[in-house]
């Protein structure tokens, strides 16, 4: 083999890698992200953080039967001794998946790590709506309410 067919040959096999690599970041699409203060009788202020993501199929086309939410939640630090006052300190994760599971029915996954509550609960809601309608008609004014 010449020297110019290998060199051809390295470079369409480093093209190939580099294309590989940009269809898997644009796997996920953050469809949307914000933050809520609120005030919580029990402990203060707190803040929550959340990012919603919608996943694509790999031809390209947006899946809509499935959607996550990944959120942060933070209570602020006042009365506590070993924090800053006014500081806001991380208190507990949050996932909640929501997927198509009938033409009919949603099934919600709710995990969190928060010693107060159970683990993972899993609820049915009958609906015609898909996942991501369902988030942004039934779920999403929930999550700013808090």
């Amino acid at each position: 083999m010449n020297r110019k067919a290998f060199t051809t040959l390295i470079v369409l096999f480093m093209v190939f890698i580099g294309l590989q690599f940009a269809t898997a970041v644009s796997a996920a699409k953050i469809v949307d992200q914000g933050t809520k203060y609120s005030w919580d009788g029990q402990n203060g202020w707190t803040k929550s953080t959340w990012k919603t993501y919608q996943y694509r199929y790999s031809n390209g086309k947006i899946n809509n039967n499935f959607i996550i939410s990944y959120i942060k939640r933070y209570a602020k630090g006042d009365g506590k001794p070993d924090v800053k006052a006014g500081k806001y300190i991380f208190s507990f994760n949050e996932r909640i998946s929501i997927a198509n599971v009938s033409a009919n029915a949603v099934k919600i996954t709710d995990w969190t790590n928060c010693e107060l509550g159970p683990g993972t609960t899993v609820t049915y809601d009958k609906t015609k709506l898909t996942a991501a309608r369902y988030y942004w008609r039934v779920y999403r004014p929930i999550v700013t309410a808090w």
